[in-house]
């Protein structure tokens, strides 16, 4: 449901097959925590696509063979160039068209564009309301995307590499 939602908003840069394994990944993030940690009915994530990163060329996260650094503009947060909401509640995820609430906890999850020109991708996410960062590095390997890294492994344990494709 995640991807046919957004599947229309793709450039022509934008490796489809990335999305569709990065929502599940990511999506299967936000479930794993909501059940270990939130005491709330729901849970959203802000999916969006994101041109700009400051200065992306001189940095890098080097996690998994390394990584462009997506840092972004204000607060540190990547701007994006549209995005969609989607509210987890009842193990069921729904589209919104703004947040449903103030006090539920949100997963803003910022993906790179022009995707398909490349073999990696680092997607930043923050949570909300602790305000932790999370990286996630996806590699292209055999024609197929994998996540291959979590800026918060030593603390969670290493990414589940579930086949996604």
């Amino acid at each position: 449901m995640l991807f046919e939602a957004i599947q229309p908003k793709l450039g022509a840069d934008d490796d489809p097959a990335l999305w569709k394994v990065a929502l599940s990944v990511l999506a299967d993030e936000l479930t794993q925590r909501q059940a270990e940690e939130s005491k709330h009915g729901a849970s959203v994530m802000v999916v969006g696509a994101c041109s700009h990163w400051v200065r992306p060329h001189n940095s890098g996260w080097n996690a998994a063979g390394g990584f462009v650094f997506p840092d972004g503009y204000k607060d540190s947060l990547p701007e994006m160039d549209w995005s969609a909401v989607f509210v987890f509640r009842n193990q069921e995820w729904t589209s919104a068209t703004k947040l449903p609430g103030k006090n539920i906890p949100v997963f803003r999850v910022a993906i790179p564009t022009r995707t398909a020109r490349h073999k990696q991708a680092a997607i930043h996410t923050r949570w909300r309301p602790n305000g932790e960062t999370v990286l996630y590095g996806f590699r292209k390997l055999a024609d197929k995307w994998q996540c291959v890294a979590a800026s918060d492994e030593k603390s969670r344990g290493p990414i589940r590499l579930a086949n996604y494709s």
